[in-house]
This record gives structure tokens, sequence and C-alpha cells, in this order.
């Protein structure tokens, strides 16, 4: 694996590296120093030795802890939106590019309910999930996350700080429960006529790309100045397209209700396959259907602002 940096990664640099005993270290600090006390006052020379060569683990075993963190490259993955009040899956990176494994290394953020724990092994990846809690629609960035370490006997901890640049969009939390979807509209368009059977055209509507010629209604045509026409047939006239209006909302309510609404409104619009448009304050979505455009309303209700 190459020891080159990639794009968007943080390597994390020795003098980065914060360095100080464990609670288990306090406490083999205080029993060395009772030793060496014990050595000095009974003057054993065996004692003496003992305590100076533990001593020398520990400063061995403190260079192995800083180098377990040293040269590690972070870097974050794209997250995928969520609702607000749902955990935010944020997925991070850790590379190894050196020749020995990162052991027992542990991942700390605000909001974690507990530290996530993971070994990076020589020359590879390792990929951490993180959930973290979201509370209000928009962009929310990652935090600031701690990465620790108390390798190889646990009486020093090490720790590196890193502030990822992904963040994740957070929707606005659907109303639960909600009114039903505002009516849909009768199928707009000059000459509307009624059919007598399935198939047969009983509307007009404005061409879109992608129609085909036959359904061109040629007679219409010629007697309008907007242009071609294409004929709707009965299912198409049926279904018409849904609005869902700010405007058409109750004047009592907020504009984070209105927006828990309008996202309510958008995920049934989705699942029953119909064509919805989306009207806010400075803003027209227009109608469509489909994912894409379930996505695009809802990244319009998570970042509109007045």
């Amino acid at each position: 694996m190459s020891a080159l940096a990639q794009p968007g990664e943080h390597r994390i640099a020795r003098r980065n590296v914060a360095v100080g005993p464990s609670a288990a270290g306090a406490l083999f600090g205080a029993a060395l120093l009772a030793m060496l006390v014990a050595a000095v006052n009974y003057r054993i020379t065996l004692g003496y030795a003992l305590t100076f060569l533990i001593f020398g683990v520990a400063i061995v075993a403190l260079l192995h802890t800083v180098r377990n963190l040293s040269m590690l490259a972070l870097r974050g993955a794209r997250a995928e939106p969520v609702f607000a009040g749902q955990h935010a899956e944020f997925t991070l990176i850790a590379r190894n590019a050196s020749s020995f494994e990162r052991y027992a290394l542990a991942l700390h953020a605000p909001g974690m309910a507990q530290p996530e724990h993971f070994d990076v092994p020589a020359g590879a990846e390792q990929f951490v999930s993180v959930a973290l809690p979201t509370e209000k629609r928009g962009w929310m960035p990652m935090p600031r996350f701690a990465l620790t370490t108390t390798f190889p006997i646990g009486i020093w901890r090490a720790r590196a700080l890193w502030q990822p640049a992904q963040r994740v969009l957070v929707f606005p939390a659907p109303e639960t429960p909600a009114p039903p979807l505002p009516a849909r509209s009768a199928a707009q368009g000059e000459g509307a006529r009624s059919g007598n059977g399935h198939g047969d055209p009983i509307a007009l509507r404005p061409y879109a790309d992608g129609d085909p010629p036959q359904r061109i209604a040629w007679k219409a045509v010629a007697r309008s100045a907007s242009g071609y026409l294409v004929t709707l047939q009965r299912g198409e006239a049926e279904l018409g397209e849904t609005t869902l209006d700010w405007y058409e909302l109750p004047a009592s309510m907020d504009d984070e209700a209105r927006l828990s609404r309008l996202a309510r409104w958008t995920i049934d619009a989705d699942a029953s396959g119909s064509r919805f448009a989306l009207r806010l304050p400075g803003m027209l979505v227009e109608a469509d259907s489909g994912p894409a455009h379930r996505l695009r309303c809802l990244e319009a209700l998570a970042t509109w602002s007045r």
C-alpha cells in the first residue's frame, strides 16, 4: 500500500499525539515508586535492579503506544441522508501504510454510546461505522473524533484528535400521524374532451420530451397558440398531479411543523407512484415522480430557510 496521502486524508503526525498515564498506569507508577522507596530504605540491591528494569519496560511501552497512532491515515466516506431523530451512519476509513499492525484502537465522539474498537492490519484499510444521533434538519457536520490507544500493556494512553470534512444531510422528521395527501388536480390542457372507453383520449396536456408523435393532437395544435398538445389516456387523466403547497397549510402551523408535514406527504406521494410538485416560499420543485424526484423534494425541505 502506498505511503503517500490520498485526497481528503488526514495523517496523524507524531507531534500531534498526546500521551499520558492511563488509570492502570497511575497505579503502576505508584507501585513502582513504592518499590523504589523500599529499595532505598532497606538498601536492597536487587530491589534497585528490579525497579529500574520495570521502569525501562514502561519507557519502551510508551514508545510503542505513541507509534501505534503515529502516521495512521484517516478519511471519511459519504454518509447517506437520514430523517431528523434517526441515527446518521458515518463510515470512517483508517489506512495503515506501515509494515506493522495497529492494535487496540478506539474511536470516540460526542453522542456515541460507547467507543468503537478496532485493529488495522499492516498495509491495509479498516472501515469503521459510527452511528450518531440527529436532532434537527439541515447539513450536519461530522463531530471531532478522538482516536485513542493503550497498546501494548495498558499503562499509557495516547490520543489524537481529528475533524473530518464530511457532513450528512438530515431531512425533516415526517409528521406522524399526518392528514391524507391533498386532492389531485384534474388534468389540465386546452381542448379537454371526454372519452368513452379505455385508451380513449379524454384530455390534453403540453408536449414533453419522449412523447410519441402518434399521441400529438394535431387538430388541437392547429387551434392552439401554446405549442404541441398531447392526448392523455384515461388512466393518466384520472391520476393527475398533486401539489404539496406550503401556502395551503393551516396558518397556525409554524415553519418546522409545515416542513414536517410536507416531508410526510412527499414520502406518501412517492409511495403512491403519482406525479407531484412541491411549493415552498421562494422555491418550486416541478411535478415529477420517482426516487430522484423524491430526493430533490426532501433535499429542498431539509435546506430551506427564509
